[in-house]
């Protein structure tokens, strides 16, 4: 294939390394001759030299001679992580043969079949098996006698290694990549410091290429590796390491660097290194953690197996992490090559095109697939010149100044927490299971675009179809752990289009969609002691469900192991004491755990008494039930932006970011509501602590417009927060370059924030940001509310009331309660699609009959924009019963001084009338019956109706939302501001209206529709309708109401 290219297609690495040594194990015997008595592994309490290393695999070097092993020859080894592991793979490079190294987890199906693709005479084992070669004993010191082999003088350009992927026609991959893949890395490395005096955990599988990372960088080089037990590092053992061992640089996946900064950041204190990669880079996580510890040296790593592990390298800063492309790729590494194509046409800067790879790291192909090989591997000219590439499926494009950046990919393969995933693997493997006549494997993204997990979709036909956990189990048997989906669903008939090709986008919703639906009903909730019950919230937060049953696997609720590894830091958290990963395996349920934990938590859990203080200093209090409302919502779809509430102003001026800053934590720590953490435990639970983590302001890349800025902006502000983990609210600044102006905002969680919040937020703000301009502290004029001062009003109010009387109100009007059915509604399963806003706006002078008529009557605007809002239902719908959803505030505590939520939910039952002054009437009763029975909160009403007919039901219940609240400012000195609406991109319902008051006197009105269920055009006519029914006054509604 030829290619015409320019000089700017091609981003040219450095030449090899200054050592003129060709392959892996002449490097380790350099390193071995230059520091014979350092420590080259620490494996539990054994320390072996870089000396007793060598001299152990020159020994088994001719014990695999011996064998038969020669030059050329490829070598399974399948043993566990010790240094005699280390001392196999050197003596089969000694013999001129490349090694396999296989994982000892994998099933036996897997192994026996790997070997026999790799036509092997020998395998290094010491498992029992009917393998299908013959067996060599692993070496040990012991049997050694001290032998020397035969030198073989290898070029750099012969087999090294065998490392092993996922295959695209159901077949593992296997690549052998040669000794000069790892020479040109780490003969004269020049993006990390593995020498002496450098310790690094090897955590990397030995089956993968991120191997060649944390295990032969260090040994290649004069470092110590330390080998860990546990197949995930969690942040505690991380800190052992550090103060045991001294560890100081860590090679990471993306996704296990992400859990650590999650889970405890400051557990990196110590490191001076850190190599990352294996999937996108996460910018908010690094920014993170560069701002943490600047001193630290965060390289992002890039780079296929099919080119020996890595290909380029970027020392990430700060301004990284702000680019709007994304944390880059970098420069390209020794000995390296990388052609941007677009098809056979060279990209120029800034234009995405496939990133193919060329040098002295690329790989001979794949065992056993000639055409896959040829496919991926081609010949391609480059200035005249011709050079073998790789072509890696990946998008991506370089800067002006050859700075390259990843755009995404090509073909179906995903990475998942770190590993390269082929779906037809994992297809290939279902649909050879005996009832089993179609399977689909979809992959489930996070809301970054990630990776996160996979979901197998499968039919079959007749009587013996197996159910999903028998498919698991199958699968667990014929696939390793990483390759058996998280999420597995057994369809009655695969969804497909009309040219009966699979629905793709169907099997997505599937996936995504919970296993039951009265997961999240409380009253589903069995009985659980304190114990299991504060574990089932920490369950809960990794699960992202509302609900866990018990006696639920944590595996089959969806989980893998680099969950159990945030599952083994938040108990550590949560309790006190820490608990390995194995220990999540042995005793996977929320009841087998607790039972585990509690022989060692007698002194650590308290008696079942309402905000009290463990020994661990958690302090907990019992919140009010309308916080279950919020609640729920937020631990049981970590997606829902439904519960999110937002501010932002427009800043003329120049602010002093630093100040804003501290003024944020200053707000952050003075509301109890802010530094909490949120669980059901069974009722709404929180947990104040100061040591919850304040907001960072982000700062944003400048946008080109204002309108830019406020959808940058935007999008920032509305992304998921977890309240169970204490991130309540996050904040953002930025730039727009035509006017100079920023834009500052804040979003918060529902549970802690509402519409009565706003005012002292911006207030409070105010007051801090001005000290802190003067470098000082902020003193506030009245200590904040706290959450149990809060609580204790609303237990004392609701002691006054008569429930059992508000109990019996609810009861009897929601009894019945029918569903209404909205013109031109969809029947969507899930909720998937944007969210549509339709605005108008009703004049002052347009609203004053509708005021006056309230008053006439004794009531409220709020009467009467329920009065038009159900007229328009009633018209548009042809009903003349269904309810309608009222957020209100309970105002419990003082809202001057307090951010909280007071948010509830009032349902008012719109019921037959003949005409307009009926409908006042009802109306007006409804309102008025329901906000005197408002100390029964919506949560408690509406169990009888979410029970009968399932939580749905309220979700399709139009919601009138009537914000009443002036719009708070901000006060900076020297800038000003000017509050600005954001508005939401979901909903709480199918169809939700906000009326604004606007300050002219006037509404703004604001109908927004989930597109899943009701098209855009309704959310016009229904914007329309409202706005005519409004300007038409409350005398048009005296005639009977109208049919659609």
């Amino acid at each position: 294939m030829t290619i015409v290219t320019e000089s700017k297609n091609l981003l040219q690495g450095s030449a090899l390394g200054r050592l003129d040594i060709e392959t892996v194990h002449g490097l380790f015997r350099w390193c071995a001759q230059r520091w014979p008595s350092a420590v080259a592994i620490v494996a539990g309490d054994r320390q072996v030299t870089y000396r007793e290393l060598q001299l152990l695999a020159d020994d088994y070097a001719v014990e695999l001679a011996n064998k038969g092993v020669r030059r050329g020859d490829l070598v399974p080894v399948l043993m566990p992580r010790t240094p005699e592991f280390i001392a196999a793979l050197l003596a089969v490079l000694e013999c001129g043969a490349a090694y396999a190294a296989l994982d000892v987890r994998w099933p036996q199906e897997r192994l026996t079949s790997l070997i026999t693709a790799l036509d092997a005479k020998v395998l290094v084992t010491a498992a029992e098996g009917a393998w299908p070669v013959p067996v060599a004993a692993p070496p040990s010191t012991e049997s050694a006698t001290g032998r020397r082999p035969h030198r073989i003088e290898l070029r750099g350009d012969e087999p090294c290694a065998v490392f092993f992927t996922s295959g695209s026609t159901g077949t593992p991959k296997a690549t052998v990549t040669p000794h000069s893949g790892m020479v040109r890395l780490f003969a004269d490395c020049d993006f990390a410091d593995f020498g002496p005096g450098n310790v690094v955990p090897q955590l990397a599988p030995v089956s993968w290429d991120g191997f060649c990372l944390d295990g032969w960088g260090v040994l290649l080089n004069g470092g110590t590796s330390v080998f860990l037990d546990d197949p995930v590092l969690v942040p505690s053992t991380l800190r052992r390491l550090v103060s045991e061992h001294g560890v100081n640089g860590v090679f990471l996946t993306t996704t296990l660097l992400n859990m650590i900064i999650d889970e405890d950041v400051d557990a990196f204190a110590g490191v001076r290194w850190l190599l990352t990669g294996g999937e996108r880079a996460s910018a908010a996580h690094m920014g993170r953690l560069v701002r943490r510890f600047p001193a630290i040296e965060l390289n992002n790593m890039y780079g296929p197996v099919e080119s020996t592990s890595v290909v380029t390298a970027r020392r990430v800063t700060v301004e990284d992490c702000v680019d709007p492309g994304g944390v880059p790729l970098g420069r390209v590494l020794n000995g390296t090559q990388i052609f941007v194509l677009d098809g056979d046409r060279p990209c120029g800067p800034g234009e995405t095109g496939e990133l193919c790879i060329a040098g002295s790291g690329l790989a001979f192909g794949y065992i056993g697939d000639p055409e896959l090989t040829a496919e991926k591997f081609p010949d391609i000219t480059v200035d005249g010149q011709t050079h073998r590439v790789y072509r890696t499926g990946d998008l991506g494009h370089y800067s002006t100044d050859d700075v390259l950046y990843f755009d995404g990919r090509l073909d179906r393969q995903v990475k998942i927490r770190g590993h390269r995933i082929e779906p037809a693997e994992i297809e290939f493997a279902a649909a050879r299971i005996a009832g089993v006549t179609a399977a689909v494997v979809v992959p489930i993204a996070d809301p970054e675009g990630r990776g996160r997990s996979l979901c197998l979709c499968y039919s079959g036909s007749g009587d013996d179809v197996p159910d999903e956990r028998a498919v698991r189990a199958e699968l667990a048997e014929r696939l390793p752990a990483y390759l058996v989906p998280d999420r597995i669903r057994l369809l009655a008939e695969m969804p497909l289009f009309s040219n009966g090709k699979v629905n793709q986008r169907a099997l997505e919703q599937i996936a995504t969609e919970e296993d039951h639906a009265d997961d999240h009903l409380p009253d589903a909730q069995p009985l659980l002691d304190p114990v299991e019950a504060r574990l089932a919230a920490v369950f809960g937060q990794i699960l992202q469900r509302g609900f866990v049953p018990p006696d639920s696997s944590f595996f089959e609720l969806g989980a893998n192991s680099l969950d159990a590894a945030r599952l083994c830091a938040k108990v550590e958290a949560e309790f006190g004491v820490a608990v390995p990963v194995s220990q999540v395996f042995a005793t996977s349920t929320v009841r087998e755990l607790a039972a585990s934990l509690k022989p060692r938590l007698d002194d650590v859990v308290p008696a079942d008494v309402p905000d009290a203080t463990t020994e661990a200093g958690v302090r907990s209090v019992e919140l009010p039930v309308h916080y279950a409302l919020a609640l729920w919502e937020g631990m049981s779809e970590a997606s829902d932006l439904a519960y999110l509430c937002t501010m932002a102003w427009w800043i003329d001026g120049a602010p002093d970011v630093d100040a804003l800053s501290r003024a944020i934590l200053d707000v952050h720590h003075r509301h109890e509501a802010l530094h909490s953490r949120y669980v059901m435990d069974p009722g709404p639970i929180a947990m104040p602590s100061d040591d919850v983590p304040g907001p960072d302001l982000t700062l944003l890349p400048d946008a080109p417009t204002e309108d830019a800025a406020l959808a940058a902006l935007h999008a920032e502000l509305y992304r998921p927060l977890s309240i169970a983990e204490g991130k309540i609210w996050r904040c953002a600044l930025v730039r727009s370059a035509d006017s100079g102006r920023l834009a500052f905002g804040l979003t918060a969680h529902h549970v802690a924030f509402d519409g009565a919040s706003q005012e002292p937020m911006a207030a409070d703000l105010g007051t801090a940001y001005q000290a802190r301009l003067r470098g000082e502290a902020p003193v506030f004029a009245e200590p904040a509310e706290t959450l149990a001062e809060i609580a204790d009003t609303y237990r004392r109010r609701r002691a006054a009331a008569d429930l059992d009387a508000q109990i019996d109100y609810w009861n009897k009007e929601l009894d019945g309660l029918p569903q209404i059915t909205l013109p031109g509604r969809l029947s969507a399963e899930t909720i998937d699609g944007p969210r549509v806003t339709v605005a108008r706006h009703v004049s002052a002078q347009e609203m004053e009959p509708w005021d006056e008529a309230a008053r006439e009557l004794g009531s409220t605007r709020l009467v009467a924009l329920s009065v038009a809002y159900g007229s328009v239902l009633r018209r548009l719908s042809g009903q003349d019963d269904f309810g309608i959803l009222v957020p209100f505030s309970s105002w419990i505590g003082d809202p001057g001084r307090s951010i909280s939520t007071r948010m509830d939910m009032l349902c008012l039952r719109m019921r037959p009338a003949s005409a307009g002054s009926d409908m006042w009437d009802n109306v007006g009763k409804a309102v008025g019956a329901a906000l005197v029975a408002q100390d029964v909160s919506f949560v408690e009403a509406a169990m009888p109706v979410i029970t009968a007919i399932g939580d749905d039901a309220m979700g399709r219940l139009p919601v009138l939302l009537v914000e009443n609240l002036a719009d708070p400012e901000l006060t900076l000195p020297s800038c000003r501001t000017e509050f600005a609406h954001l508005g939401a991109p979901t909903t709480m319902s199918e169809l939700e209206t906000e009326v604004w008051y606007a300050p002219d006197g006037g509404v703004r009105l604001n109908v927004a529709v989930w597109t899943d269920y009701l098209p855009v055009e309704f959310a016009t006519e229904f914007a329309e309708e409202f706005q005519r029914v409004l300007c038409a006054g409350p005398a048009a509604l005296a005639a009977p109401a109208d049919a659609p």
